[in-house]
């Protein structure tokens, strides 16, 4: 005798391959780990407009905008609710947090996001280094904020001028825009052209060296130095 089914579970069996009766919406991923060594996790986070993240954890570190948005937070275990809204190239400083966040604006939102992995604060770096970066490419480099656990530095490099020699300890390096550089490395003089990709995340090794844009946009550059 064959078996009547109901409508309803006609059409489950009909579309099961691709949706169950009791599907929920899918998933969204929204943070993609880029780098991960002895000293940082990277993190490329991007949230479309109306997306929430579910509850999670963040270690301390350093934020960087990539585009502007508006976002909402809940924070726990307090549950405070926090509004914002963030524009493309700002560097932020973020203490530890569990939060909740959603997307409440028409814009993706789009961050790096570097957690440190170290606890304890290291040496400041001296003032009196005469290859320091601040000193040497004053007219191109400014501090954007510096703490104990990190100082954090924003390039600008107009097409065609060039950095003297100068000092970097290792960190991360995030271009904002897309160009070419050349630059020489010391101590072994090698000249090296080299192109930088706006949004990426790379990391750098302490490096003594000069660097020309030669390129035909600004050299934009958000520099992590680690103590």
């Amino acid at each position: 005798m064959p078996v009547m089914l109901r409508p309803l579970a006609v059409l489950c069996v009909l579309f099961n391959a691709a949706f169950s009766c009791d599907a929920q919406p899918p998933q969204v991923e929204t943070q993609k780990l880029v780098l991960d060594n002895e000293f940082v996790r990277v993190f490329d986070i991007r949230v479309p407009p109306g997306v929430s993240e579910a509850r999670h954890s963040h270690a301390r570190g350093v934020t960087i905008a990539l585009s502007d948005y508006d976002n909402e937070t809940v924070s726990y275990p307090d549950g405070k609710v926090k509004r914002s809204h963030t524009k493309f190239g700002e560097v932020r400083w973020a203490e530890p947090v569990t939060h909740e966040a959603r997307n409440t604006g028409t814009t993706e939102q789009h961050v790096i996001r570097v957690e440190l992995k170290k606890d304890s604060p290291g040496p400041a770096p001296s003032r009196s280094d005469p290859l320091d970066s601040l000193v040497v490419c004053r007219d191109t480099q400014k501090l954007i904020f510096e703490n104990q656990f990190a100082r954090v530095i924003e390039e600008r490099v107009p097409p065609g001028v060039a950095q003297p020699k100068h000092r970097h300890a290792h960190g991360l390096l995030i271009p904002l825009a897309d160009s070419t550089i050349e630059a020489v490395d010391d101590p072994d003089g090698r000249v090296a052209q080299r192109q930088l990709k706006s949004g990426d995340a790379g990391w750098r090794e302490p490096v003594v060296h000069a660097v020309r844009n030669i390129g035909q946009t600004q050299l934009l550059n958000i520099r992590i130095e680690l103590r």
